[in-house]
């Protein structure tokens, strides 16, 4: 019952909002074309704390943040994710302190750290929200909240280029299950490394890493607007995890990926399925994104190699025909109490290329949930760590262009079901979550 008077306010929240926002079908390309430069720098600011977001009513109560950082040790000790998250600044949906106020949004900071690892197999996925006392900025990417009592911790400090070193981000923090310290960067090449610095790995010359989303689902129709940007899809990642529960710290020499993405979504209406991975060797960037129900606009595949030498950037979109991912097998999940993919076939077909990936995920997953709210309660993460293959080819020749393969990661989120479901009946019924290129 709780989880119908959650999804029936938050629709007739965002009608009601409508008429705060103005025009509401470009409104979010506005912020993001006045914005440019921030979401072209990796360290500019929160933009949900911005003066050009922010709203002085219940309407910022839906406007959420996370940058999500993925470590992948090039020896596997470990494999994962942490994440800083700022929702809802201002605690128009989610104070306690407020009886007055509905409980919806986790408001204020946020993290997790979710993974695997890889000498006892151990998987554990950690979230923290500390509530609306918390430090970050809208000029750089800074980010500091605590909670004493409980000994957690999360902090963010940006570092311009200096040292012999490039743009970088230091990650630190402790939960259940963690305690790290990180420093990220992104992999350069070519023409696009700033100045003095040059990595051999391969960095998309990309004009635009993000892309705007509009909501389509239910009367909900141009209400809702989300801005994905895989702004820095490889990553250089060094430092440290410890893993509390053994004590074992572990010296991470590894890759990653990194978004940055926002927007005011009323995620318990939907969710998402995406994955990504890099494969340093033989330079590949492989980022798809889709979202449940309705977001034409955010089904895309953006692939990044090298044809002859020649660094390509191509992107495949599902509402141009060019876009198909289907799962082939599904497992019900008492963990998150819903079903979970068990692997994916992707593929993206334009008139040039053909991108076809496999993504076995079996059991590399942990499920990523949070009571601190009814909707978070009623909600779950499936966080995944899967394993890659795939080949580009030459679209009517199939000549082969470039081969990946590699860990990457991804998530699968959905409601939690409401009654206790099994195999059958996810092998059964899960194919909404499926779409061939046709049915476009």
């Amino acid at each position: 019952m709780r989880r119908v008077i959650v999804v029936c306010f938050v629709y007739l929240f965002m009608t009601q909002s409508a008429f705060s926002m103005g025009t509401l079908t470009t409104w979010q390309d506005r912020y993001a074309e006045k914005n440019e430069a921030t979401l072209k720098d990796g360290l500019g600011g929160w933009n949900v704390l911005s003066e050009d977001y922010r709203k002085p009513h219940i309407l910022d109560g839906l406007s959420l943040e996370w940058d999500y950082f993925s470590i992948h040790d090039k020896n596997g000790k470990f494999t994962g994710v942490v994440a800083y998250l700022v929702a809802d600044p201002e605690g128009h949906l989610g104070d306690p302190e407020y009886v007055l106020e509905p409980n919806l949004m986790p408001s204020g900071a946020n993290m997790a750290c979710f993974g695997k690892v890889g000498k006892t197999g151990s998987r554990y996925a950690d979230y923290v929200n500390f509530g609306l006392d918390f430090e970050a900025s809208s000029s750089e990417r800074s980010f500091f909240a605590t909670k004493p009592a409980e000994g957690t911790y999360g902090k963010v400090v940006p570092m311009r280029k200096g040292d012999g070193k490039p743009d970088r981000l230091i990650l630190s923090g402790k939960t259940v299950h963690f305690e790290w310290e990180l420093e990220v960067s992104q992999l350069w090449a070519g023409e696009n490394s700033p100045e003095g610095f040059s990595y051999p790995d391969y960095h998309a010359l990309k004009e635009k890493t993000w892309e705007v989303g509009h909501d389509l689902h239910l009367e909900l129709e141009r209400l809702e607007h989300w801005t994905v940007n895989m702004n820095w899809p490889s990553t250089k990642v060094d430092g440290w995890i410890r893993d509390l529960t053994t004590g074992e710290r572990m010296q991470i020499d590894g890759h990653g990926y990194r978004e940055n993405s926002f927007g005011r979504w009323a995620f318990a209406l939907g969710g998402w399925d995406f994955f990504f991975m890099s494969d340093l060797e033989n330079k590949v960037q492989f980022g798809f994104q889709t979202y449940h129900h309705g977001t034409e606009d955010l089904d895309y595949l953006d692939v990044d190699f090298l044809d002859n030498g020649t660094p390509k950037t191509v992107r495949f979109r599902a509402d141009q025909g060019e876009l198909g991912w289907h799962h082939a097998s599904w497992a019900w999940s008492p963990e998150v109490f819903q079903c979970r993919p068990l692997d994916s076939s992707i593929i993206g077909i334009n008139d040039e290329y053909t991108v076809a990936a496999y993504v076995d995920i079996g059991d590399n997953f942990a499920g990523l949930l949070s009571d601190v709210t009814w909707v978070t309660g009623a909600y779950q993460i499936t966080t995944m760590f899967p394993m890659f293959s795939g080949t580009i080819t030459r679209t009517g020749t199939e000549e082969v262009v470039a081969e990946f393969s590699g860990q990457g990661g991804g998530e699968f989120s959905l409601l939690k079901s409401p009654v206790e479901k099994n195999d059958p009946w996810c092998n059964r019924c899960m194919g909404t979550y499926n779409q061939d290129i046709s049915e476009q």
